[in-house]
């Protein structure tokens, strides 16, 4: 009830507004203000979309619409015949807005970026301003002196003022009922002490019955002039459903609730089409009245006792409408848009070298709102917008990270040769971690970043974990740097490629889809994992260099890295307490959170460590060939594994126990001592590496 008594003078005032320069009846133009905020607020209630919210007219659709029969009357379209378009206008747009709701239109207006909305928001509100200047007469002062025209200038002012000044020292009593009463009160002073009284056209008169309404319906549809409203329906649309969203988000903020976009807007479109067919104008949610209503407790259930409330206000006290001088209601209206649609923090943003541009986007919507077309000023801003983003996009770096296999190896177990000549040759292999969006105003920058590279025998792994978005000017690019490195006898791999990001899984399949006459017969490698590309390429580069790789290769237990050097007894005294296992290529040896205490040392093969990461997902944490070990925590403490262990070869192991390792204590004291003091020096090394890893990724 406390939301309707703030709505109720601003539904009336914007209606009597809107329809002050084509009808004499301002009744009736209250009338459609309150039939309108009766069926927004009853549907918007009922579809359940935002707790709290209560709908009505709303400045920005009143300045729309004020434009639109600006526009019809220029057509030749008067009398009832406008009413008639703007009825069928009205109930396009809620029919629209339906249809947004239905498409998930919510969500795309819900990123029209602030700034916009700022700058139309305060061109409506100027708009509104200048709208009251008609309805408050001034022609000369000594005119405006001689037929008492001061005194609609007075009360609106002082409505104005008791709205902004009166809720500080009556906090219970909303603004607008509080400037509602003075203004009135004042009025009817100023025409009792009037000699011959005020003119009866300075009231709104008493409110028509609901008996009095009639459906507004087209004798024929041929007459309707179509061109004019359908571009105007669906802009009402879309500006009716961004104001309703933003209501629903700041309703969101004071009730801690989440609103539902599509029933908000089907709940919208519906009211919209019922408040068009009994004579009503367009709404939206409506800020003040909503936050009135959800600090007063109103949460679910409220906006359809607004409407009740609403209908009662017309059954119970049309007459005392007659008593409501329309100044009064013209400075409700310039109070609405002064404090609730100027956006004053516009020119704080002048003052920050990062929200200039927003500023001057806000003014330039400002700007085209009132000098020309709402709709067509927000086409500019978001025009704007969009050009801002994307030189947002070129200028920020696509390359996250750039490193060799010097400072980002493979996490294979390698001989010392092997890293030996890795370390040597690293700046073969090149490592670039890409991120943002790679489209056609980002590819030119990353295309210079590699064309040094392009004419040399070396490998590019792009990393595409950070990557949002891959467009098909950098797909072409992509293509055409596998061409020039294949012709420079390099290779161009990909990881990390991620499912619906502008890439197929396998990119190989992209660029043959995207040109099917493409000449390149050499394939183009993606792995899954970081890891498995750098493997492949240091695998592919000890190849050229003549170290052949071997993954059958077998290393007896003395020649391991762990037990290298040791005497020949004290490696027999491990043969003898350690177990063989044979593992099938794909068979796991354990799995995460299995209960183990074993020591593992590969004789052939290889095993994989690897951390699941869900569906089928996984991140390598190690790879450990013949003659590596692996398993020394749980080992050195028993416990639940942190990883899971998967053969990827064919591989034989020998597995060390605490058991076996008590048996070798008893046995041979020396070789238990031995194994933890080599045991303690891998992990030391292992711990350096860590240490360095962690320090390249914070980089």
């Amino acid at each position: 009830m406390t939301a309707s008594a703030v709505m109720l003078p601003q539904a009336t005032a914007l209606s009597i507004a809107l329809w002050a320069p084509y009808s004499q009846n301002p009744g009736m133009a209250a009338l459609a203000g309150l039939i309108t905020a009766i069926s927004l607020s009853l549907f918007s209630g009922l579809s359940g979309g935002t707790p709290g919210m209560v709908s009505a007219p709303t400045g920005p659709t009143m300045v729309l619409l004020s434009g639109a029969l600006i526009t019809l009357s220029a057509a030749g379209i008067s009398g009832e015949a406008l009413f008639i378009h703007l009825a069928l206008l009205l109930f396009i747009s809620g029919v629209l807005q339906c249809l947004i709701a239905l498409g998930n239109g919510g969500r795309l207006i819900k990123f029209i970026p602030y700034p916009v909305v700022a700058g139309f928001m305060t061109g409506s509100g100027l708009l509104m301003i200048h709208s009251q200047f008609g309805l408050l007469e001034f022609h000369s002062l000594d005119l405006w002196l001689e037929q008492k025209l001061w005194i609609p200038w007075l009360t609106a002012l002082v409505t104005l003022v008791s709205m902004s000044l009166l809720p500080r020292f009556w906090p219970a009593i909303p603004g607008t009922v509080s400037g509602l009463l003075a203004g009135s009160i004042l009025f009817h002073l100023l025409s009792f002490f009037s000699a011959d009284g005020l003119p009866a056209g300075w009231l709104v008169g008493e409110l028509p019955k609901l008996g009095s309404l009639q459906l507004q319906l087209p004798e024929s549809l041929s007459s309707v002039r179509w061109q004019l409203i359908l571009p105007i329906s669906l802009a009402l649309a879309i500006l009716s459903s961004l104001d309703s969203l933003l209501t629903s988000v700041l309703a969101d903020v004071a009730t801690g609730k989440r609103h539902k976009a599509r029933r908000e807007l089907l709940g919208q479109g519906i009211g919209q089409m019922i408040a068009a067919v009994f004579g009503g104008i367009a709404g939206a949610g409506t800020t003040g009245a909503t936050l009135v209503n959800v600090k007063s407790g109103g949460r679910h259930w409220s906006a359809v006792i607004a409407a009740l409330t609403f209908i009662l206000i017309i059954v119970l006290l049309g007459p005392v409408a007659a008593l409501l001088p329309i100044s009064v209601l013209a400075g409700i209206i310039l109070h609405v848009a002064i404090f609730s649609m100027l956006e004053r923090d516009i020119f704080a943003w002048f003052k920050r070298s990062t929200s200039r541009l927003d500023a001057m986007t806000a003014l330039l919507v400002t700007g085209v709102t009132v000098a020309y077309d709402l709709m067509v000023a927000v086409a500019v801003g978001l025009l704007l917008a969009t050009l801002q983003f994307v030189r947002a996009q070129v200028l920020s770096p696509v390359i996250h990270r750039q490193s060799s296999i010097e400072q980002h190896p493979s996490l294979r177990r390698r001989s010392e040769q092997e890293r030996n000549l890795l370390s040597h040759h690293a700046e073969k292999i090149i490592i670039f971690e890409l991120k943002g969006n790679l489209f056609f105003g980002t590819v030119d920058y990353l295309f210079e970043q590699f064309n040094q590279l392009l004419d040399q025998p070396v490998q590019i792994i792009l990393d595409m974990g950070r990557v949002q978005q891959v467009d098909l000017t950098a797909v072409k690019m992509f293509q055409h740097m596998a061409d020039q490195l294949h012709q420079a006898k390099g290779e161009l791999i990909f990881t990390n490629v991620r499912r619906g990001k502008g890439l197929s899984h396998k990119v190989e399949k992209t660029l043959r889809r995207i040109s099917p006459h493409h000449s390149g017969s050499y394939p183009v490698k993606t792995f899954i994992d970081a890891d498995e590309a750098i493997e492949y390429a240091e695998n592919r580069l000890l190849d050229q260099l003549g170290e052949k790789q071997d993954t059958r290769q077998r290393v007896e237990l003395e020649d391991s890295r762990l037990f290298h050097g040791l005497p020949a007894d004290i490696i027999q005294n491990l043969k003898n307490v350690m177990k063989p296992i044979s593992l099938k290529s794909g068979e796991s040896l354990f799995l995460t959170q299995d209960t183990g205490n074993q020591l593992y040392i590969v004789i052939e093969g290889e095993i994989d460590i690897l951390l699941p990461l869900g569906d089928d997902h996984y991140k390598r944490l190690s790879k450990f060939g013949a003659g590596a070990f692996f398993g020394e925590i749980a080992f050195l403490k028993p416990g639940p594994r942190t990883a899971d262990a998967k053969a990827m070869h064919n591989t034989e192991l020998l597995e060390l126990s605490r058991d076996g390792f008590q048996q070798l204590k008893q046995q041979n004291p020396e070789a238990a001592i031995k194994l933890i003091m080599r045991l303690g020096r891998e992990l030391s090394d292992r711990l350096r590496w860590a240490d360095t890893e962690l320090r390249r990724l914070a980089d």
